[in-house]
């Protein structure tokens, strides 16, 4: 190789990064740290961006369709004020949700907290007597469950200790508690305040980012990187939709069918089971669980009735409702949105399930087109999907 000018600054710069890499290698433990540290640093960013990602699902259909009317005969002063009204009447159906939630969830939790207060020493009772009843039959069992002595009075105290020794700890550990909730809040008026600002000014950011990647980066490269993330982005918003409206008429058939075969708790079960349906597979086990456990100290009988009314109920939405509601809703077949929840799970945990499902949704119409196109190029007729066809 002659060493002239070029192939001198080529091989500078390939022992450069052959240094650079071996020094990466030999400190990759530290790749974590730096990590954390990174998203330490720009925290309140991504939780603003993450933020006026998701508001702005609600805040486009407070725009597009709710003022739709206004849109159409206005066209001079409302565009100027459109958008912070949109941004505030969208705040407000958040904060109206979670206040009705709250205002239906805190004086049921109250009461099923009172009645389970009062129900677990009965319940306990009766276990003691059906086992005695069960020792009458067998002398043996019989003895021991006699001399079995419930001292709830003992239980009391241990409980009591415990409570001081937590509030002891909880008391020593008050300037890093009082350190983290300022962090935090901080934090949260921080993303509050920067998404707030994305989304007032949306359309400007989106136009300088363009103009940025077309400024110093190829054609080639940036139309098509421009195209999947419209199309992530889409994926990603219909997804949340899709979830929302899955997580109600689930939340509505559990409170109906829960009311007819009058289960307890029904109000309280059925809006832990909306806010678990937000999570894949996991949040159907975690509804099961708790609402068993809620009517098992009213009845054991009704809990288990309850455990095959909630899998009936998990096997019409797991089939019906989810693949065709959120399925349609991000363009995946039912079949693959299953499989995208399996693999995400199995990957990433309870993040990988929800993430995945819109990602596998854009991979599945980027593969679509790409077979289309080769499909075209051997003059073969390109498949035609069932959405297509509806």
């Amino acid at each position: 190789m002659e060493l002239n000018k070029s192939n001198m600054k080529k091989l500078v710069l390939l022992i450069a990064f052959g240094a650079a890499f071996y020094m990466a290698l030999q400190n990759l433990y530290r790749f974590s740290d730096f990590v954390n540290t990174i998203i330490r640093i720009f925290e309140p960013i991504m939780l603003g961006l993450a933020f006026a990602f998701i508001l702005n699902v609600l805040m486009r259909q407070v725009e597009t369709r709710l003022f739709a009317p206004l849109n159409r005969r206005y066209t001079k002063n409302w565009p100027k004020v459109r958008r912070p009204l949109s941004i505030l009447i969208s705040l407000l159906i958040v904060i109206g949700v979670i206040a009705l939630i709250l205002l239906i969830v805190v004086p049921e939790l109250v009461r099923t907290i009172t009645s389970l207060t009062n129900n677990i020493p009965p319940f306990f009772n009766q276990l003691q007597n059906n086992l005695v009843k069960l020792g009458e039959k067998y002398p043996d069992i019989g003895e021991y469950v006699r001399n079995i002595n419930i001292d709830w009075t003992n239980i009391s105290q241990m409980l009591a200790s415990y409570g001081q020794n937590i509030g002891s700890s909880l008391l020593n550990s008050t300037i890093a508690a009082t350190t983290n909730v300022f962090h935090g809040a901080m934090t949260f008026v921080l993303s509050f305040v920067i998404g707030i600002n994305i989304l007032l000014q949306k359309e400007k950011l989106e136009s300088q980012t363009k103009r940025v990647l077309y400024a110093y980066l190829p054609q080639k490269f940036t139309d098509p990187f421009l195209r999947i993330c419209g199309l992530t982005n889409r994926a990603f918003s219909n997804f949340i939709a899709g979830q929302c409206t899955e997580a109600c008429i689930l939340a509505t058939l559990c409170f109906i069918g829960m009311s007819i075969f009058r289960f307890p708790y029904a109000l309280l079960v059925s809006v832990i089971v909306a806010f678990m349906a937000l999570i894949p597979i996991i949040g159907a086990f975690l509804s099961t669980v708790i609402g068993a456990l809620l009517i098992s100290i009213v009845s054991p009988l009704q809990a288990i009735w309850f455990i095959v009314f909630f899998v009936v109920l998990q096997q019409l939405e797991g089939n019906l409702i989810f693949p065709h509601v959120v399925g349609s809703k991000v363009g995946l077949p039912g079949l693959w949105v299953l499989i995208a929840v399996t693999i995400g799970g199995n990957a990433f945990g309870v993040v990988g399930m929800i993430v995945n499902i819109p990602l596998c949704s854009v991979l599945y119409m980027l593969l679509r087109e790409n077979v289309n196109k080769r499909l075209q190029k051997s003059k073969l007729p390109p498949a035609q999907t069932q959405e297509e066809k509806e």
